[in-house]
C-alpha cells in the first residue's frame, strides 16, 4: 500500500512581469472564486502585481512629458508611504 506524498504549496510568484495584467486578474478570480481570504499570499500577490501593473501603465503612458527633475521625487514616493498632499 502507497500514499500520497503531501501536496506542496504552490510558490508564490514575486516578478509581476512574470504575467500579463490579464493573468493576474484571472488568477485572482479563480483564487477568488476557490475561497480564498484576501489576507492569502497568492491572492496578496496578484493584488500587489496589478497594482504594478496599473503604476506601469501610467508611467510608460507619461513617460515623454515627464521633467527629469521630478524622477526623483517620484521614485521617492514609491519608496515611501507619503500622506496625501493637497493643492
Amino acid at each position: 500500500m502507497t500514499t500520497a506524498a503531501p501536496a506542496r504549496p504552490t510558490p508564490v510568484l514575486a516578478d509581476p512581469a512574470a504575467l500579463t495584467p490579464a493573468q493576474w486578474s484571472a488568477r485572482l478570480a479563480a483564487y477568488l472564486s476557490r475561497g480564498r481570504g484576501n489576507d492569502d499570499p497568492e491572492v496578496l500577490a496578484c493584488r500587489a502585481a496589478l497594482s504594478y501593473w496599473r503604476c506601469r501603465r501610467v508611467i510608460e503612458a507619461e513617460r515623454d512629458m515627464l521633467d527629469a527633475r521630478h524622477v526623483p521625487a517620484l521614485a521617492d514616493l514609491l519608496r515611501h508611504a507619503h500622506a496625501a498632499v493637497s493643492a
